[in-house]
């Protein structure tokens, strides 16, 4: 494991990154996703879990809440909060939602706080379901993440996670290797004016990031059980599931 210090500028440094590139996050990830980014965040709102009639769900590292507006779509009453570090993404995620329906319908409109993911300090076994929609990557420590995660879950509730990673087996993956490694910095910059670094970044996470199987032994570790997933677009993205046990 990293020392804190490490893991503290590690966080800095991509609190920095997501402020720089905030204005134009959604629209360059809409085209280098062909719009298939929508399609998975359905995935994920599908699945979340209520254990009361409509249910409290916290959206992590929500960004610009496109997820939390996907969850409003599928569950219109349900409790909604989303938690981000980057005031400039809750900004986006604030005009984003004031101008979607679904979303915003009175007292049910989500709760956006200013926080970190790795000490959300929400509550204990407060949540229905907890998820995170490509931000795990940008998570210094998952270990101890799994085990906040675990404590604000109420017992029997979910834990989502939604996911880009490379699998390197498929005859085109070269290719694809190849196109988060150069294109995609290479798009964002000189096309939209995003940071050649931060999509660098984003895209070695993307090749370096454990596959779905050593995930689900990470999130046994960390008490979860019932875990399971699902593998999306060619192998391009996964979701996987798991629960707080009972007792």
């Amino acid at each position: 494991m990293d020392t804190p210090a490490k893991i503290k500028a590690f966080e800095e440094a991509i609190r920095t990154m997501f402020e720089e590139i905030s204005p134009r996050y959604d629209l360059l990830n809409l085209v280098l996703t062909l719009g298939r980014d929508n399609f998975w965040r359905d995935a994920l709102s599908r699945r979340l879990l209520a254990l009361d009639p409509y249910g409290e769900f916290l959206d992590l590292a929500t960004g610009t809440g496109r997820q939390l507006i996907s969850i409003a779509k599928y569950h219109p009453k349900a409790k909604l909060v989303g938690l981000d570090f980057s005031a400039p993404m809750l900004k986006v995620a604030e005009d984003l939602i004031k101008k979607t329906s679904q979303a915003n319908s009175g007292d049910r409109q989500p709760v956006l706080i200013l926080g970190d993911a790795m000490n959300p300090g929400l509550g204990h076994n407060r949540f229905d379901s907890v998820s995170i929609s490509f931000g795990l990557r940008n998570i210094a420590d998952r270990r101890y993440f799994y085990h906040q995660v675990y404590d604000t879950l109420k017992p029997g509730g979910r834990f989502l996670i939604l996911e880009l990673f490379f699998d390197p087996r498929p005859w085109w993956s070269g290719l694809y290797k190849r196109l988060l490694l150069t294109a995609v910095p290479y798009l964002a910059s000189v096309v939209f004016g995003s940071s050649h670094s931060a999509y660098s970044y984003l895209g070695r996470s993307i090749v370096n990031f454990p596959d779905p199987g050593r995930l689900i032994d990470e999130l046994s570790e960390a008490g979860f059980t019932e875990m399971g997933f699902r593998v999306y677009t060619f192998g391009a993205v996964m979701l996987l599931w798991a629960h707080k046990p009972v007792a």
